[in-house]
């Protein structure tokens, strides 16, 4: 806690319940009224003393304690609050309501300070400075103080508490009387006017009381002089009136306001209506009154205000403490008045007492006067005795709004004596004295009535006691706890005012917590402001309102900001200020996006409305239709997103996951546009070190006369449909030879550019791309900046955004600046060039969906659509899919392009001259393949090329066909279009059509022939018959010749496969002695020789796409391949499939015979049952089968073969030996445990998951000594299978190594042992070496 504001607290807290004294004169009314007819210039009596109320270095010792009457208390100042007859009374509701309501009339309902600019602050300014703002307001604004000083003047002067009952009054006779008898007289009168004062009427106050008595000389009245005044003063003194002053007002004749007093400051506020008409005051302020007060009236006021403190009041309140203590000391002493105190009261007589019946004589009432008085004299130890002691009768006696004023009365001394300590016990005593308070006021509540006086007196109470909890937890800091009683207390409150100045201050406590809580800020003062708008405050809602909206904003609270720019929109509107409400139900259209349609159509038409409103009010040069537009918030529109579309781009299905701009980058740059036209000059690439330029400003380049599109996305937020018309793009323009011209500032020229105008009509929440088209007619730089339209069927709300593409920030300018590379198509500066021929390029005859290796006829057709004539026409294929139908039509031979090579590396590049094949990792374009016929040299105005192709796709799915065509304008081509491309791109489904699998083995016929096993199989999902044609092997260079000859029974007899069926053949792949050997075998009805060519020549293509990044086997040998050709039933389609990856044929081709260091010294097999019964019954489902391994010793010497199996191998992790478990867990292959791994536990092997279905068993390891060349070995093994299915017998190794020689070893002779070992530099064979590999074992 801040001890300054401890500090200030404590002040106000004894400011506001000093010692009252009433200051009477008989001719008030009188010099009331002469004051108001003398224009406010006289202040009246008690305005003369209320400036010095505060009465410092005092010093005076005060000694009031009946217990102890050695303890003195030093009373070092003392204040003191002068107060009128009319104003010594307390307000009704109505007149307090009335007064607070004029204290907080400027803050509240003033609307005459409001502007435009103020009014909209709220929208401009972000969250942080609405914080900084609101602590700053909440610190230094005064209106809840006024206001609520002026209600508590209601609950002023009752009979609960003294600290309003006047201590003592101050007697003001003038001295024009015209004797001394007259001025005795009077001041007995006046005693007697004050004792018929209402506090002491009820008998709720002590009549005993001291008084002081003053003879008034005014200088403007005249009817005596000063000396006569001061003679008439000795006459009193005489006469028994020995201590009465003279007071001299208005002194100073000439009206020269030297008296240096701010009267106005410390003018009497009679809140009370009808005694202020009795009185005739008036609350209204005077610039210029007291300037008849010299500085001697002044000092003479001011010395008497400190004698009368001295010599009167304070006696009298140390008179009056001190019998009071002694009357409560006697009370309370002895036996019996101790149990008493302690059984408390009876009930009857706690009945019989009630809040109306007690007063200022009873004990209690007693008691009470003597705690105000301690606290007066600043004596607060006494005063919380007193008012402990004084509530416990309270409570007893049931007189619960005394009760209540106790409790309020002990939080004050709280806060004095305790703010020292520990701040949670403070804050601890502060919440149960005021909220025991507050159930007292809603017990006095419910036992006085349902009248309205009373309802109404309980409210203002209860008001009262929710401010000063709230105001002491503040004063300490607990700022977070501060708005409770606040909101509490606006819940029962019916006057609007109040409730929303309670509900502002509890919202200006959640702003000063630290750190603040600025949510909870924002929604206590929306509920401020409706209580606000309610109470027709519309300055005061408006500014609660305004403090919302930042924070609402901030957090993006949809709802919250459409209700407070609605609700802040039609307060605008009621004090006249248009634009205000214009901007702000453009926001509130911004944020209706979740109210229903007929909700939406009503904050339409309201800002429709204002929008014409303003737009008739304004002129029109007095209106900045820019940022009126950009304020528009319908429709939405993504300003980073963009795409610009050239006369040259075609409409594709590309979608982003082809990388589509990626792969045409890589096409353009890889050979089809000439290298001499990408490069703008020799050495331009940074990297072979020639200059760099920084662009600054990206821009594209299109041709005079040309479309450019740009398609952007816009959205209807909204429930209801959306007009959007006059939809255009905003442009500069600069000519070659011109200056600037632009439709975003109101100019038009269509001879220069023609912007298309849209109309569409959005439906409901929907978003679309609108395409927008712009057309320039003459060369120079064209810069595209944004869109504009109008919304709604009234066309009075116009809107538009500028562009702001998104692009990362990558390069850095010549200034340091960060720049952004944006790609070409979203480049919106244009560098418009003269009129350049433009073709047009189409695909004809392109399948939506065709078969996986289908052979199909397409048309590339390419057209001059323009005037100027087209020259060297390039056209980029993709060998993998087209080729030429004439065979004479040749790829270009240029070297190729790579990966960053510069202009030198090219022309220096001789290697890759050839056929244009490549297939290297570091080709841009490896697919791609350039053709530049001599008859596209030269294309007239509108003339065609129509160039047959073969379409051959090979891969099963989606296919994207990308064709690029460059072509060039007529020399002396313009320098900022050397070239243009066309881009055509077509995407072909291609579905499953046959799955065609190669095996070879060795042929014993011939060292260099291999026996081909075919699997042909049509898929189940297939509707058509296919019809093999023929098996063709892939052709090199310098290589021999085979034959392929058919190993089965009528294996040339028409082969058709059904849907779902599979055919197996049987082909010996031989040398030939023939040099003119086809390497083809031809089934019954082969397809004709002119559609086999087309698709060999694509299998040769594959090849060498495929040469360096094919499958490697052993020492880099790689297949040749096949291509098994096809045609449907009815031979309307053929096709081929191509088997790139057949072992050992490139083996067989490549030499005279098999390298020694190929031929493996064991060959094996297995023998075994190839289908096997599982035993369900058996523990773990194990079934055990026999199986015979055969290995035969292919080397010149003896050898030790040893068999292994891998138990280990596919073990889990918390096994520790093996893959196994216990045959107690049956359902091991299901369930996977944790097993015990004690030994005494182990009994039949199980294996666990992820272990395989099949293990080896009994002996693992197996040797056979001393095989002798040429021998062969039987392994007998056993095999325990878990589960059914399809499984590979693998899991072991076979290994051997040369027999040592031994004397006892006969030679030829053959033994098993389970404990030998290999020797070192045995050689080790896999599973997938054996002979027939894989052995397939089927378990049903």
């Amino acid at each position: 806690m801040d001890p300054r504001d401890v500090a200030a607290y404590i002040e106000r807290q004894r400011a506001r319940r000093a010692p009252c004294v009433v200051v009477l004169t008989p001719d008030d009314d009188a010099r009331a009224r002469e004051s108001l007819s003398a224009a406010l210039d006289v202040p009246r009596l008690v305005d003369v003393l209320r400036p010095f109320r505060v009465v410092d270095d005092l010093n005076v010792v005060v000694r009031a304690d009946a217990e102890n009457p050695q303890r003195a208390l030093s009373v070092r100042a003392l204040e003191v609050r002068f107060k009128s007859d009319s104003g010594a009374t307390s307000a009704t509701r109505d007149d307090a309501e009335a007064r607070g309501r004029d204290a907080v009339a400027s803050e509240c309902f003033d609307v005459s300070t409001m502007t435009d600019d103020t009014c909209g602050r709220a929208r401009r300014e972000t969250g942080d400075a609405c914080g900084r703002r609101a602590r700053t307001e909440a610190e230094t604004s005064g209106r809840f103080e006024k206001f609520f000083d002026a209600n508590e003047r209601a609950t002023a002067f009752n009979e609960c508490e003294a600290f309003d009952h006047a201590l003592g009054a101050i007697l003001c006779v003038r001295a024009g009387k015209s004797s001394y008898e007259d001025v005795l007289q009077s001041f007995e009168d006046l005693k007697q006017q004050f004792l018929r004062l209402p506090v002491f009427a009820t008998g709720g106050a002590d009549p005993e009381t001291c008084f002081g008595k003053v003879l008034v000389w005014d200088a403007r009245d005249g009817a005596t002089t000063k000396e006569e005044a001061e003679a008439l003063l000795q006459r009193v003194r005489q006469t028994g009136a020995w201590d009465c002053e003279l007071l001299t007002l208005n002194s100073d004749l000439e009206g020269t306001c030297a008296s240096g007093v701010d009267w106005n400051e410390h003018r009497e506020t009679v809140i009370s209506r009808a005694a202020a008409e009795r009185a005739g005051v008036a609350n209204e302020a005077s610039k210029t009154m007291g300037r008849y007060m010299s500085l001697e009236d002044v000092d003479r006021a001011k010395t008497y205000v400190r004698v009368f403190v001295t010599k009167t009041l304070l006696p009298h309140m140390e008179r009056k403490l001190f019998a009071l203590s002694t009357q409560i000391y006697n009370t309370r002493k002895g036996l019996r008045n101790q149990f008493k105190t302690f059984w408390g009261r009876s009930t009857a007589t706690a009945t019989a007492h009630r809040d109306g019946e007690q007063g200022h004589r009873s004990p209690e009432g007693q008691i009470r006067l003597a705690g105000d008085l301690a606290f007066m004299l600043g004596d607060y130890d006494t005063a919380l005795a007193n008012f402990k002691l004084v509530h416990s009768d309270y409570k007893s006696q049931s007189a619960w709004k005394r009760l209540a004023s106790s409790y309020e009365a002990m939080a004050h001394v709280y806060v004095a004596t305790r703010h020292l300590r520990n701040k949670a016990d403070l804050k601890k005593d502060i919440n149960h004295a005021y909220d025991s308070a507050m159930t007292s006021l809603l017990k006095y509540e419910t036992i006085g009535g349902v009248g309205d006086l009373h309802l109404a007196h309980v409210e203002m109470l209860k008001a009262r006691s929710a401010v000063e909890h709230a105001t002491a937890l503040t004063a300490i800091g607990a700022y977070r706890e501060a708005h409770a009683p606040l909101v509490s207390a606006s819940a029962f409150v019916h006057s609007d005012l109040r409730a929303a100045l309670l509900l502002e201050r509890a919202a200006f406590a959640f702003v000063r917590c630290h750190p603040p809580m600025v949510r909870k800020f924002a929604s206590y003062m929306i509920l401020a402001g409706a209580r606000y708008v309610r109470a027709g405050a519309i300055a005061a809602a408006t500014r609660c309102y305004s403090f919302a909206l930042p924070v609402s904003n901030e957090y993006g609270w949809s709802a919250a900001l459409e209700h407070l720019n609605t609700t802040l929109g039609r307060l605008v509107a009621n004090i006249g200020h248009t634009k205000a409400a214009l901007e702000f139900f453009r926001d509130a259209v911004g944020c209706a996006a979740y109210l229903p349609a007929d909700a939406q159509t009503v904050r339409i038409d309201a800002l429709e409305e204002f929008a014409a409103k303003y737009a008739s009010e304004v002129p029109a040069e007095q209106r900045n239709a820019k940022d009126d537009e950009l304020a528009c918030p319908l429709p939405e529109m993504n300003v980073q997103k963009v795409k610009v579309i050239f006369a040259d781009d075609r409409e594709s299905s590309e979608s982003t996951s082809d990388h589509g701009e990626e792969a045409w980058s890589a096409i353009e740059r890889g050979g089809v546009i000439p290298q001499n036209l990408l490069a703008a000059a020799p050495g331009a690439n940074w990297l072979s070190g020639g200059p760099r330029t920084i662009e600054i400003e990206q821009t594209a380049v299109c041709a005079s006369g040309e479309d450019v599109k740009i398609d952007v996305d816009l959205k209807n937020p909204l429930r209801l449909p959306l007009d959007v018309n006059n939809l255009r793009l905003l442009w500069e323009f600069t000519p070659s030879n011109g200056t600037l011209v632009s439709n975003d500032r109101g100019e038009t020229s269509d001879a220069l550019v023609r912007a298309k105008v849209e109309n569409k009509v959005f439906a409901p929440q929907s978003e679309q791309t609108i395409r927008l088209t712009i057309t320039p007619s003459a060369s120079g730089v064209l810069r595209v900046s944004g869109v504009a339209w109008t919304v709604g069927s009234k066309r009075v709300l116009h809107g538009r955004r500028y562009f702001d593409v998104s692009a990362p920030r990558t390069r850095r300018g010549a200034n340091g600046e960060w720049l952004r590379d944006v790609t070409k198509h979203k480049r919106l500066v244009f560098n418009v060039c003269e009129t350049v021929p433009r073709c047009d390029g189409t695909l004809e005859g392109v399948p939506k969906r065709s078969m996986d290796g289908a052979l199909q006829r397409i048309d590339l057709v390419i057209s001059n659509v323009t005037q100027p004539m087209a020259k060297w026409i390039r056209v980029r294929l993709p060998r993998s899919v087209l080729r030429p139908v004439d065979a004479s039509h040749v790829p270009v031979t240029e070297p190729t392009v790579k990966r960053n090579s510069s202009r030198e590396d090219l022309e220096r590049d001789s290697i890759n001259r050839g056929d244009g094949d490549g297939g290297d990792d570091d080709v841009v374009d490896s697919d791609g393949v350039i053709y530049a016929l001599p008859a596209w040299e030269t294309l007239e105005s509108g003339s065609t090329i129509r160039w047959p192709l073969w379409f051959h796709p090979n891969a099963v799915g989606r296919t994207a066909v990308r064709i690029c065509v460059c072509y060039q304008p007529e020399p002396p081509a313009p320098k900022l279009l050397r070239y243009r491309t066309i881009r055509i791109f077509e995407s072909v489904e291609v579905t499953p059509s046959m799955r065609v699998s190669a095996m070879t083995i060795p042929s014993p016929s011939h060292p260099l022939a291999r026996v081909i096993r075919l699997s042909i199989a049509s898929g189940r999902e297939q509707t058509d018959i296919f019809k093999l044609g023929s098996v063709r092997l892939g052709s090199s260079k310098d290589r021999v010749k085979y034959e392929l000859i058919p190993l089965m029974k009528h294996a040339t007899a028409p082969r058709l496969i059904a849907p779902g069926e599979t055919i197996e053949t049987l082909i010996k792949c031989s040398p030939s002695e023939e040099a003119n050997a086809k390497e083809l075998l031809n089934f019954v009805d082969a397809i004709p020789e002119e559609s086999a060519k087309p698709l060999f020549a694509f299998h040769n293509s594959f090849k060498k796409n495929d040469a360096k990044r094919a499958l490697k086997v052993r020492n880099e040998a790689i297949t040749d391949g096949l291509m098994i050709t096809w045609s449907l039933k009815g031979g309307d389609v053929v096709g081929a499939q191509h088997v790139r990856n057949v072992v050992e044929l490139t083996r067989c081709t490549d030499t005279t015979r098999t390298p020694n260091e190929l031929k493996s010294k064991v060959t094996w097999t297995i023998n075994y049952a190839s289908t096997i019964k599982l035993d369900e019954t058996a523990p773990g489902n194990m079934t055990y089968s026999s199986v015979t391994l055969s290995a035969r010793n292919e080397s010149d010497d003896a050898l030790d073969i040893v068999f292994v199996a891998d138990a280990t191998s596919s073990a889990p992790a918390n096994v520790e030996s093996g893959g196994w478990s216990l045959e107690i867990d049956k359902n091991a292959w299901q369930n996977r445990e944790t097993l015990p791994t004690s030994e005494d536990k182990r009994r039949r092997p199980i294996p666990l998951p992820p272990g395989k279905p099949i293990v080896w068993v009994g002996p693992v390891r197996r040797v056979a000594k001393n095989v002798a060349p040429g021998a062969v070995f039987n392994f007998p093994l056993t095999i325990a299978c878990f589960a059914k299915g399809d499984h590979i017998l693998d899991g072991y190794t076979l290994s051997w190594t040369e027999t040592a020689p031994a004397p006892s070893a006969t030679p030829g002779s053959m033994s098993i042992s389970s404990v030998s070992r290999a020797t070192d530099g045995a050689r080790v064979a896999v599973p997938t070496d054996a002979r027939n590999a894989p052995f397939i074992i089927t378990v049903t």
